[in-house]
């Protein structure tokens, strides 16, 4: 069994975690139904910085991230959408830049 706040494994005949101290439920089919989520999702902030630098990385990183958020109960999405659209107006940018500048 798992602690639904910290993630550690526990025994299963606790009533709280030797950890963090929060109250565990007894219910086994409810603690297994209830799987240790992230708070934070990683790729989708490293596709947000990329975004700026590097827009395939941040197309990359930032597509990743977004399908982790829906895993994840939406952490991360907004950096996710953010890392897309940011990508492309750099993207685009760039673009018309080296048009430009051949004429």
């Amino acid at each position: 069994m798992f602690c639904k706040k910290c993630g550690k494994e526990i025994m299963e005949n606790t009533d709280f975690c030797p950890y963090c101290g929060t109250k565990t439920t007894q219910n086994t089919t409810e603690t297994q139904a209830q799987q240790y989520q992230p708070k934070s999702n990683g790729i989708a902030i490293a596709g947000f910085i990329c975004s700026f630098f590097i827009p395939l990385l941040g197309w990359i990183f930032g597509g990743v991230g977004l399908h982790r958020s829906k895993e994840r109960n939406g952490v991360g999405k907004g950096f996710s959408i953010s890392a897309i659209v940011i990508a492309t107006v750099i993207f685009f940018i760039s673009f018309v830049r080296i048009l430009n500048s051949n004429y």
